[in-house]
Order: structure tokens, then sequence, then C-alpha cells
């Protein structure tokens, strides 16, 4: 599988709601929310292409002053999931988030969407709550946060 994620254009916007028809239904987002992240300057949206078909998208907000990211979404087509797209694009939002200054990560996924909690912890994230009713039908959510403000830093250690 040879999977290229790329920064959205504007024109990738039918794409991109198609994915998120796909895989959100009623709780996608409407397509003015879509518009806006891929469109404001404090926002960016990935897709994921192979072979010139897009088989996923994920859409990020974020605060170079507080260097707070938010992943508000990440989704991948039915039949490209369990290949690894949807690590990627996580990795490609981290890689865009730190571009821009931003060193703290959040989200919210589905308690009962075991998959991707999964795919969030084996990419570093930890549960920080739990919030309940936060999707339609009462389903709850999990925030979940990734800070790598010291990653990659050597800390200096004095043995007395």
């Amino acid at each position: 599988m040879n999977v290229k994620i790329r920064l959205a254009r504007l024109d990738d916007l039918p794409e991109v709601m198609k994915i998120e028809n796909a895989c959100f239904g009623q709780e996608r987002f409407d397509v003015n929310i879509v518009r806006a992240l891929l469109t404001r300057r404090n926002s960016f949206t990935l897709v994921a292409e192979e072979c010139r078909e897009t088989v996923g998208a994920a859409m990020c907000s974020c605060s170079v002053r507080s260097a707070h990211g938010r992943i508000a979404s990440v989704a991948v087509l039915p039949e490209h999931r369990n290949m690894g797209v949807g690590s990627k694009l996580i990795t490609a939002c981290e890689e865009e988030f730190r571009r821009r200054g931003v060193t703290r990560f959040t989200l919210e996924v589905a308690v009962d969407n075991a998959t991707a909690v999964r795919t969030y912890l084996a990419n570093g994230y930890r549960i920080v709550s739990e919030i309940s009713d936060y999707y339609s039908r009462g389903r709850s959510a999990y925030n979940m946060e990734k800070d790598v403000t010291m990653e990659g830093r050597r800390t200096k250690v004095r043995v007395s």
C-alpha cells in the first residue's frame, strides 16, 4: 500500500465530505465546518491518497499562542482501514502541528470506538477524561492528549 499524505485544498471538499459521510453518517461535520477547516489560517486538513483516490482525511485546528492543537477528525474509508492509514494521518497531523510551533495535541474519540482508541494509545496519546453524552444517542467520548513539549530534549543529571 502506497499512501501519500498531503495538505488538502478547497477543491478537495467533495472528497473530504464523501469520507465524512461514509465514516460518520449523521454525526459528520457540516459542509460549512469542513470548508472552514480547509480555509482558515488556524486550521488545516490532510488527505490520504492511494493511486490518486482519496481514502482518508484528518481535520485539525490550532492555536500557536497557546501551543495547542486539536485533531477534530480522522476518518478512513472502511475498505482501507487496518492498513496503517489512520496512523499515517495522525503522524502527519503532528508533523504539521510541530511545523506551526504546536506541542500539545488533543482530541475526542468515542469510548466505543475501540480500534480508534487503540490507535491513539499506540501513537502516544493518553486518556485524560471521559465526557458523558458527547455524541448523539448518549455516547460518551474520551478526551485524549499528547504533549511533546519535552520530547527530544536532553536532561542534565547531576550525580552527587
